[in-house]
């Protein structure tokens, strides 16, 4: 499944920019995710709410969940949000299937 991290780094993460401004963020992404069984598809630093923008193949929700927690305990982020991507056609196929076959209460 494909997922979109967004983050946003806290004073520690931050600090680890100022210790270490030549660190390969992308390479130390990038292995963490092939560990996982994923891969880094790419990496964006992004202005406006969040700093960095990851876009990720990765084999299940819980992977994703995983990797969320280990991120966000590291304390380098004071946010991070995870998105799936989704199907749309997909959804709208099941949705022409399903179609007529839910009653609200009371109907």
């Amino acid at each position: 499944m494909e997922a979109i991290f967004l983050g946003k780094y806290s004073q520690k993460g931050y600090a680890g920019f100022v210790q270490s401004p030549n660190d390969d963020r992308k390479a130390a992404i990038s292995s963490m995710l092939s560990n996982a069984g994923g891969s880094l598809i790419d990496i964006q630093f992004v202005r406006g709410h969040y700093d960095v923008l990851v876009r990720a193949e990765v084999n299940d929700f819980e992977t994703l969940g995983a990797i969320k927690i280990l991120v966000a305990a590291s304390g380098a982020f004071d946010s991070i949000e995870t998105l799936e991507i989704v199907n749309m056609e997909s959804i709208t196929n099941k949705v022409g299937k399903l179609s007529g076959t839910y009653r609200a209460p009371g109907n």
